[in-house]
């Protein structure tokens, strides 16, 4: 008897394990798909990840009647910030009455604690911010050259990159493109288009943020304040020329051309870049020299020639260096030995 006991505790545990491991399997298998047809990850119920917002606005949603079915109609509460951190959970399919469609949502907690849903297109699992510095940022299929698809990804576009992909200079992102208001799903682009920097990033938001607004009354004061802002805080941001035009139109026209320093020959001829996203200037001055690329910690660079004086910037006083390879233009001495 106490053998045939033994063998049914052992025979109802076996039961027990394979059935748990077949659910479990079973949740794991379940792909919710998102609104450009990509597959996204499976999100246990009640489970979160990092997200960021990608469209200026986004509209963040509740239920009016939550009954866990796709005739359920999303009802507008809110618009989230550009570049906005929060945390997405599941995937839901409910109803936009604006079409009477069903679309797919992402579960949306924000850092006031707030749950709603937001647009799967427009909330994406989390990488690294950056932002497009390119005027012409072409999109690839895949990270080799040959496979450019044609379309341009706008200049000051807010993207999310995922390091791990990098690959050959490329890397993929997804973004939504607020010049031509579309989505650009797990495409690569050239990393060399794009600034990882906290300030080029936070400038173009900034200015995102500022343009749609009216020139005048309340959203005229607070276009002005939002431009300031990303003029001041922001000062060797990419964008400061952008943001100076729309400050005061006359600036540009009125400026006179700086007048270049003093320069003289270099010995050493070879130097090496010390610092990540090393900007290099088509002007050897912080203000008037247009930003044309960067270069990377490590890189090995060429210098023909440095101004005769040193500036200070930001405390650092160095000598500005003309670079001749792997490109042209002005690097700060600070970032190079």
């Amino acid at each position: 008897m106490k053998r045939i006991i033994i063998f049914s505790i052992m025979v109802f545990a076996a039961i027990l394990f394979f059935s748990c491991g077949r659910s479990e399997d079973a949740q794991d298998s379940v792909r919710a798909i998102a609104g450009d047809g990509t597959a996204e990850p499976a999100v246990a119920p009640g489970g979160w990840r990092d997200g960021y917002v990608l469209r200026l606005n986004s509209a963040f949603y509740t239920l009016e009647n939550d009954t866990d079915s796709e005739t359920d109609r999303v009802r507008w509460i809110a618009g989230m910030s550009l570049g906005e951190r929060v945390q997405m959970g599941e995937i839901r399919r409910a109803t936009f009455p604006s079409d009477g469609r069903v679309h797919n949502f992402v579960k949306v907690r924000r850092d006031n604690g707030n749950e709603g849903f937001g647009w799967t297109t427009q909330v994406v699992e989390a990488g690294a911010l950056a932002v497009v510095i390119d005027d012409r940022a072409n999109l690839f299929t895949s990270p080799r050259a040959v496979d450019v698809t044609g379309t341009i990804l706008s200049r000051k576009t807010v993207v999310v990159l995922y390091p791990d992909t990098e690959r050959d200079g490329f890397v993929k992102v997804r973004a939504f493109d607020p010049i031509a208001q579309a989505n650009r799903q797990n495409q690569f682009v050239r990393t060399a288009s794009l600034s990882r920097r906290t300030s080029d990033i936070q400038a173009s938001i900034l200015l995102q943020t500022a343009l749609p607004l009216a020139t005048t009354g309340a959203a005229g004061i607070r276009r002005e304040a939002l431009l300031e802002s990303a003029f001041m805080d922001f000062p060797d941001s990419v964008f400061r020329a952008d943001i100076q035009v729309l400050i005061d139109p006359n600036a540009v026209a009125d400026a006179t051309p700086p007048v270049p320093p003093r320069t003289e020959p270099v010995t050493s001829a070879f130097m090496l870049v010390i610092s990540d996203n090393v900007n290099v200037r088509d002007f050897p001055d912080q203000n008037a020299g247009r930003v044309i690329d960067r270069l990377s910690k490590d890189e090995e660079v060429t210098v023909s020639e440095r101004t005769a004086e040193n500036f200070t910037i930001g405390g650092d006083s160095a000598r500005w260096y003309r670079v001749t390879t792997p490109l042209e233009g002005w690097v700060f001495g600070v970032f190079l030995e």
